[in-house]
């Protein structure tokens, strides 16, 4: 087999090269795709919250992070704010140490703050 000019090697390199810019760049498009895709479903799977609570049910029993910063989890949604008041009376029986509050939109109707410990 003959030995390729200096400039046909050249090309050939070039021409490699650009084809694994090519390959790299759909390899690169492909798993960043799909990187994306695993995230998402992962963080929807960690999330503890209800998922697609119909609008209908305006009364939210929640659990608020240990720095009181946001929503930890939605306990319960209801259409009844006395259903609404028992889901927040088992949710603080059940979970005492936790800051729970009973809201409709962003009205606070009640709210369960832990006793302060004094250790």
């Amino acid at each position: 087999m003959p030995e390729p000019a200096d400039g046909d090697g050249q090309l050939h390199t070039l021409g490699l090269l650009e084809r694994l810019r090519a390959e790299l760049k759909e390899l690169w498009g492909t798993s960043s795709k799909l990187y994306f895709r695993v995230d998402e479903l992962l963080r929807e799977l960690a999330n503890p919250n209800l998922h697609d609570i119909p609008t209908n049910l305006p009364f939210r029993v929640e659990m608020w992070d240990r720095h009181d910063k946001g929503i930890r989890w939605v306990v319960s949604a209801s259409s009844s704010v006395t259903i609404a008041h028992a889901a927040l009376d088992m949710a603080a029986a059940n979970y005492p140490s936790e800051r729970f509050t009973l809201r409709n939109g962003a009205l606070v109707i009640r709210e369960y703050k832990p006793a302060q410990s004094h250790a």
